[in-house]
């Protein structure tokens, strides 16, 4: 489960003080601005639309700016890890569990964001939404359904890198039609199906735009794209402002891999836009060559809320998105209702059988 990855790594930006007292200010969801809990000034944040990506032409990891140090803390409870800046000083709480008696361990170096996706979804709709999940997971015990409370959500923003390219197929392959004939004669006769198969051969072009590639410690990329998916459009050039009172977290996945794993999503899409020109029933093979031109990137953080819960001594995390408020985790499954959809479908697959065949 993710919350016991020893290895993951947090962050909590500088504070930012009110200018009227004094206190730490936060960034308040609900209003999109800075906003002091003591004498209730807000402050606006003055951000542009994020533009200037970065060419991965002869790019090298080493060019991206590091953080100021940062001081390490591990969960004592489920033994994730996470990361403050040393100049933070209220007391760390664990994202995931709860914890809040997490201990100092050791100092590393951080890598600074390009960009960054405000929260637009306050904890009280995360909180409405996960509730209103955990009641339509088909599967989940009655019990948890009736006792669940979304406690302890946790907003974050997790490290992403999204990818631009220019891309150029050549591609050739034989496809398959399939068809039906009548064959044999008297008793014998029948209908068979055949296929026809056809070679196929062209170029395909597709220009690709933010494709999002998670680089959490803590998240899979199956995660991510269920609760998917980020309008990184809107994102804006990086502050710490919008971090302010929230948690953010540092990417483990260098740029290289992220992007050798981003030309897999798009090899797979050039590969559906090339079949989706044909009629076919079946792929025999099909070559595809791809060139990737004017290739850009950005490291955007985007927003979660996130929790989890124990169940039969079983943690489950879940995770909010931060834009839309889709909900997406895991659950625990009753057995009693799997075994009753079981028998049920083969009951009626027995029903089908005996009505065509009798």
């Amino acid at each position: 489960m993710a919350a016991q990855n020893a290895d993951v790594k947090f962050d909590k930006t500088q504070v930012v003080k009110c200018k009227t007292c004094g206190a730490d200010m936060y960034f308040d969801i609900a209003v999109g601005k800075l906003r002091c809990p003591y004498c209730d000034n807000t402050e606006g944040i003055a951000a542009n639309v994020f533009e200037n990506e970065r060419s991965l032409d002869n790019f090298k990891e080493e060019e991206l700016a590091h953080d100021a140090e940062a001081t390490t803390y591990q969960c004592p409870n489920c033994h994730a890890k996470t990361v403050m800046h040393n100049k933070f000083a209220t007391s760390a709480t664990c994202p995931f569990c709860g914890a809040t008696n997490i201990l100092a361990t050791d100092d590393i170096p951080g890598l600074a964001p390009d960009a960054i996706l405000p929260f637009k979804v306050t904890k009280e709709q995360a909180s409405a939404n996960s509730l209103k999940w955990v009641k339509k997971r088909v599967f989940a015990p009655i019990k948890l359904k009736k006792s669940f409370q979304p406690e302890n959500l946790n907003s974050l923003y997790a490290p992403t890198f999204t990818f631009d390219s220019q891309t150029y197929s050549s591609y050739d392959g034989r496809l398959g039609k399939h068809y039906t004939e009548t064959v044999g004669s008297g008793q014998n006769r029948r209908t068979v199906t055949k296929t026809r198969y056809f070679d196929v051969r062209g170029s395909y072009s597709e220009n690709f735009d933010d494709v999002l590639i998670e680089v959490s410690p803590t998240l899979t990329q199956e995660q991510v794209d269920k609760i998917g998916a980020f309008d990184t459009v809107n994102a804006v050039e990086y502050t710490n402002e919008y971090i302010a009172g929230h948690m953010s977290e540092r990417y483990d996945v260098g740029v290289n891999d992220a992007y050798t794993r981003a030309k897999d999503k798009m090899s797979k899409q050039i590969r559906s836009g090339i079949l989706a020109k044909y009629d076919y029933d079946v792929v025999d093979y099909l070559h595809i060559n791809t060139n990737y031109k004017n290739s850009t990137f950005k490291q955007v953080l985007v927003p979660l809320w996130c929790s989890g819960f124990k169940y039969r001594d079983k943690l489950y995390n879940y995770f909010v998105n931060g834009r839309t408020g889709r909900v997406g985790g895991k659950t625990p499954v009753a057995v009693w209702k799997v075994a009753l959809v079981v028998i049920a479908v083969a009951a009626i697959a027995v029903g089908i059988y005996f009505g065509i065949y009798r």
